[in-house]
């Protein structure tokens, strides 16, 4: 699946609104990785400058659900207009909660009109469903509250397929993970693909799934209308593993090269070798995730024979060698499992 292209300005105001009951990782845990993306930024003398607003009804601190108190540094109509704007997520049924912050509902509708980009996880989304910001819009949400907010917000159109979603600038992710992979998207598109992989490594190997895989948007690969590319698409995510040239392609299509390409990026936004090369990455990740396959054998599983092709073209689309994703991640999943079983634990962690 090819994610929505649509470009991000360059991030410079961040807003995050608090409220009592949030759920302090939906928030804490995106600006890390914006932190992150900050200093691997100024790693390549390409410095970035966040300014991150932490606002509210009043400057009295905030209680989180953890106890963790935080303290507002202005309040919502001190904030001015923001460029991207955190909606953190809410503990147990946000919908009574929700209702009882007119303040922050109405600082939304206020923020929307400068055409901000939202990023909300989970229950958080209620905020935006409850301010009108979703009506006619894609959304997800955490599935314990799909039914029950499906119901209250029938002009939203929940994807409960999906775990994140994008359209009219609004970034919905389905829980807290989901929140960091969402993150990751947002890094790439304001900061290049570069600086969004070192964070994807830094921070999420081991519950990475991307955007590009996982979400919804209004360009969707597959929300498309044209019938000869769906079959397409969906005979490559099975045959990824043969040997496939254009000429393959045309001959299963019937179209003519030219015609074929043409079609194919207009209803993706990418060339057919290009989608190829996405399936068989994507494979090739979870292989060396999951598998003590070795590398050359990895290549060959996913339709690449050549293992140094494979090598250039793995670390073309993860800016990392197939041997160090593979390190990087086993070493993470070793220590995890390690955590769970080590002696004198008294069940898992």
């Amino acid at each position: 699946m090819t994610a929505s292209q649509t470009p991000l300005p360059s991030l410079s105001t961040i807003a995050i609104p608090l409220v009592p009951r949030m759920i302090a990782t939906s928030i804490t845990l995106p600006l890390e990785m914006l932190e992150a993306a900050r200093a691997y930024c100024a790693l390549t003398h390409h410095h970035k400058t966040l300014k991150i607003i932490l606002c509210a009804e009043t400057l009295s601190p905030v209680k989180t659900t953890g106890g963790l108190m935080l303290t507002p540094d202005t309040c919502y109509h001190d904030t001015g207009q923001a460029d991207l704007i955190l909606v953190p997520a809410l503990w147990r049924n946000p919908i009574p909660q929700v209702r009882r912050h007119t303040a922050l509902l109405r600082w939304l509708r206020q923020q929307q009109s400068g055409q901000p980009f939202f990023a909300v996880g989970g229950t958080g989304v209620t905020f935006l469903a409850e301010a009108g910001l979703l009506n006619n819009q894609p959304a997800t949400t955490h599935w314990f509250y799909l039914k029950r907010l499906q119901h209250q917000y029938p002009l939203v159109h929940f994807k409960p397929h999906h775990l994140m979603t994008c359209s009219n600038r609004i970034y919905c992710a389905g829980s807290v993970n989901s929140m960091a992979d969402l993150m990751v998207h947002i890094i790439k598109l304001t900061m290049g693909s570069t600086v969004a992989a070192k964070v994807e490594q830094q921070f999420s190997h081991e519950i990475r799934k991307s955007f590009e895989d996982n979400g919804f948007t209004e360009k969707d690969a597959r929300a498309h209308q044209d019938e000869s590319v769906i079959q397409l698409q969906e005979w490559l995510d099975i045959n990824y593993a043969s040997a496939i040239t254009l000429k393959t392609m045309t001959d299963y299509t019937g179209l003519h090269p030219r015609t074929l390409s043409r079609r194919f990026k207009q209803a993706t936004t990418c060339t057919p070798m290009v989608y190829l090369a996405h399936c068989r990455i994507r494979q090739a990740k979870a292989l060396l995730k999951d598998s003590n396959l070795g590398i050359a054998d990895i290549g060959m599983m996913v339709g690449i024979n050549d293992p140094d092709y494979f090598s250039r073209l793995f670390f073309k689309h993860c800016q990392i060698t197939p041997s160090n994703y593979k390190k990087s991640v086993r070493e993470k999943l070793f220590h995890i499992n390690k955590a769970e079983f080590s002696p004198g634990q008294g069940g898992s962690v």
